[in-house]
């Protein structure tokens, strides 16, 4: 399993995903291609949870914000810690 982080630029947002996630779909996202990297961009696969995590925590440093993980593909974890 792969996992994979969205960085949403417009409104700072760093959130974690499955690959299997719809939204996340193995890092392309719904709209894939649509707006090209205006609003964010997608950054993985990474083998394992803690790799992802680890990398996500550093682009959400830079964006001044916490990562989040998917209300849908990671059930019950809004934040992380």
């Amino acid at each position: 399993m792969n996992y994979y982080f969205y960085a949403y630029f417009r409104n700072p947002k760093v959130t974690l995903h499955v690959g299997s996630c719809r939204f996340c779909n193995n890092g392309k996202g719904m709209q894939s291609k649509k707006l090209g990297y205006l609003t964010g961009r997608w950054r993985g696969g990474y083998p394992n949870f803690e790799l992802a995590l680890e990398a996500a925590q550093g682009v959400s440093q830079g964006l001044g914000v916490e990562p989040a993980y998917c209300q849908r593909c990671i059930p019950g974890q809004k934040e992380l810690n």
